[in-house]
């Protein structure tokens, strides 16, 4: 009797250690690399009321739990203005805090809210900075999330991750000189890489204008000339990944042709987590291609109709 317990012990053994082999194998046979974009964080939240603020936090809570459950993300890209309203240490610390509970590696980037505006509120706006505290944001900036502007090799692609780093510059999302020398210099080097870029604000011209701020020259990346003289001699730049606008999957802009740079490069837009609910895209690295899929958290499910593919 007690033989035949041993042995079927054994087999019992045998076979939970071929099914952890199996689905171990399962997930190295993955042919994809995933990265998960949060954008316009403004972490905790710009609302003001009360019982508004309580359901935009639990929103975001149930958004991360959602992503954290997701095991086979490689990356987690936070795209500018995680922090509630502006630069100053607090405010960067405190999302910090919020974003340190999402598994995995991330990478970030800094939005106008970071490195733009003065520490206090006018109306319950933010007002812009005078050069030196935007240059004390960037240092602030630096201390808690690291770099303003850095590369990832991700199998054969290539990520680029840039801030709006001018501080003498009239519009909130403008490179500086020195950052554009180095993404000049950093295309050159990587011709032959699928690379995908990551950039607060969008590419001009790749949003239809649904009110007169989205419209304005402060919502696309500048200086436009610059950056579109770069993007047109490097063809090897495949998707533009920007927030800032806060477009939702509600606006015919999210999923448009407009969103093609010149017909070329799509310019990917991430909603706001500081809205009613909360969207995500997530981008599927294949070795021939790029999927770009939308999940809704607060329904559970992807949004199909939202999905588009690069091919290379």
């Amino acid at each position: 009797m007690l033989h035949k317990f041993l042995c079927l012990s054994l087999a019992f053994c045998c076979l939970a250690i071929a099914g952890c082999g199996s689905r171990t194998a399962s997930s190295s046979q993955k042919d994809y690399e995933r990265i998960v974009v949060v954008s316009d964080l403004h972490y905790p939240t710009k609302a003001v009321k009360e019982d508004k603020r309580q359901a935009i936090l639990d929103n975001k809570e149930k958004a991360r739990q959602d992503i954290n459950s997701w095991k086979d993300v490689d990356l987690t890209v936070f795209t500018g203005d995680m922090v509630a309203q502006y630069g100053s240490m607090d405010q960067m610390k405190e999302a910090k805090n919020f974003i340190d509970g999402f598994s995995g590696d991330k990478a970030y980037i800094a939005g106008n809210h970071e490195l733009f505006y003065k520490e206090e509120l006018k109306n319950g706006k933010p007002v812009m900075a005078d050069p030196a505290l935007r240059a004390a944001h960037e240092e602030n900036y630096q201390k808690v999330f690291g770099p303003l502007h850095s590369t990832k090799e991700m199998g054969q692609y290539f990520l680029i991750f840039l801030s709006p780093e001018d501080t003498k510059g009239k519009y909130p999302v403008e490179m500086s000189k020195e950052e554009l020398d180095w993404l000049t210099k950093t295309l050159k080097e990587n011709q032959s890489k699928p690379t995908i870029i990551f950039y607060h604000a969008p590419l001009s011209d790749t949003l239809i204008p649904y009110n007169d701020k989205v419209g304005s020259p402060r919502n696309f990346a500048q200086p436009a000339g610059a950056i579109d003289l770069l993007l047109l001699t490097n063809p090897q730049v495949k998707l533009w990944v920007s927030g800032h606008t806060h477009t939702p999957p509600t606006e015919p802009s999210f999923n448009n042709e407009v969103n093609y740079y010149h017909g070329k490069i799509l310019d990917v837009y991430n909603p706001t987590w500081d809205g009613k609910q909360v969207w995500t895209n997530s981008l599927y690295l294949y070795k021939d291609k790029i999927v770009i899929k939308t999940w809704d958290h607060k329904k559970g499910e992807w949004m199909d109709n939202m999905t588009r593919t690069i091919t290379l």
